[in-house]
């Protein structure tokens, strides 16, 4: 961006009783020494020295691109907290809304691709993207969740000028093989280890099984985790609502502790009759890592989406301030709320030990 000059004149006259004739006089003079603009035509050419500029000052422009949509919780959480960073208002519908004092010229894409799975779609989704960066030229883009990163920026902007800053990929992003020279960001690492260590306590094995919509983030996840714990999970895919029922009553007999994965992915989720189901079915203790499963499981530990925002957005107006993404390093979360559900636990005969309860939001 180039340099930005203002210049700031004051000029005070004051005339009193001044005679006609006097007054055409000091005209005059002042013509003559205070150096008034000659006719264009008689104009010099001014000089510029070379590599500066003089420009009008803007808002520097920062570009999100959400993998998803605004409705799910996740990037909706990840949206509101980087446009109140940037203290940018939104619209319910998670588009940017006139206001004051923003810090930034901040437009949002959302690819959508947690509802449109296809490869050619998420493609076509990325291009899009690509091609309003080459538009609008920000001077930083951010991103959220895996697709983005994959899709995006991989292929067209590791290693360019533009610094880019991810959020919510999940637990690594060495696959990607991303320039430090122009890229940093947060990865999202889920408490696993802790969440089945307190499932443990009420279970009577040793299997673990894991059930959550199909698509390519879930397939990451379910890796990580068996890394994460050491063991080989039950991975359970599903594509449809009927088929998430179907595997999820089997699994109280072919596991002894379940982590159940939010649904973004299936067009045809039930919220009414999966409460039903899992009020009805359940025999084996249960657990997740997104705040709006809570109801579903008997123990939540909710990575906080806010966190992951908070993070990009500061992190991007560090960099319009001068810092180098090199210079930051990449981060991962560190917070997390506790929620458990009275309903799970009465079902199930468990209770909770007081440490735990202290730290926890109750559920129905």
């Amino acid at each position: 961006m180039g340099n930005v000059y203002h210049v700031y004149t004051t000029v005070k006259k004051r005339f009193e009783s001044v005679p006609v004739h006097l007054f055409l006089c000091l005209c005059l003079v002042c013509f003559h020494f205070t150096g008034c603009s000659p006719p264009d035509n008689q104009k010099q050419d001014q000089k510029v020295t070379p590599g500066k500029s003089i420009s009008v000052a803007r808002l520097p422009k920062a570009l999100l691109v959400n993998s998803y949509h605004f409705s799910f919780p996740w990037t909706n959480g990840i949206t509101r907290s980087i446009a109140a960073s940037f203290k940018v208002a939104l619209t319910q519908e998670g588009v940017v809304a006139d206001g004051h004092d923003r810090l930034v010229d901040l437009k949002i894409i959302y690819m959508d691709t947690k509802r449109n799975t296809d490869e050619n779609f998420i493609k076509s989704a990325a291009l899009q993207a690509k091609e309003e960066i080459e538009r609008w030229q920000p001077d930083v883009i951010l991103t959220s969740d895996d697709n983005a990163a994959k899709y995006l920026i991989v292929p067209y902007y590791n290693n360019s000028e533009i610094p880019v800053v991810f959020c919510g990929i999940n637990w690594s992003a060495a696959e990607y093989g991303f320039s430090t020279s122009n890229v940093t960001g947060m990865l999202e690492v889920q408490l696993v280890d802790q969440i089945v260590d307190i499932m443990r306590s009420y279970a009577k094995g040793e299997r673990v099984a894991y059930i959550k919509g199909d698509d390519s983030s879930a397939r990451k996840e379910a890796g990580f985790f068996e890394e994460r714990l050491g063991i080989e999970l039950d991975k359970q895919f599903v594509t449809s609502f009927s088929q998430w029922k179907e595997q999820y009553i089997a699994l109280q007999n072919e596991a002894d502790m379940i982590l159940v994965g939010n649904w973004a992915a299936l067009e045809d989720w039930n919220e009414v009759e999966a409460l039903q189901l899992i009020a009805e079915h359940t025999t084996v203790p249960s657990g997740n890592w997104d705040q709006w499963v809570a109801p579903y499981t008997l123990v939540t530990l909710a990575t906080k989406p806010e966190e992951q925002g908070s993070w990009a957005a500061q992190t991007a107006l560090r960099i319009l301030q001068g810092a180098s993404p090199s210079a930051i390093g990449f981060s991962h979360n560190k917070l997390a709320r506790v929620y458990l559900s009275r309903k799970l636990a009465g079902k199930l005969g468990i209770t909770f030990p007081m440490p735990l309860v202290n730290q926890a939001i109750f559920v129905e």
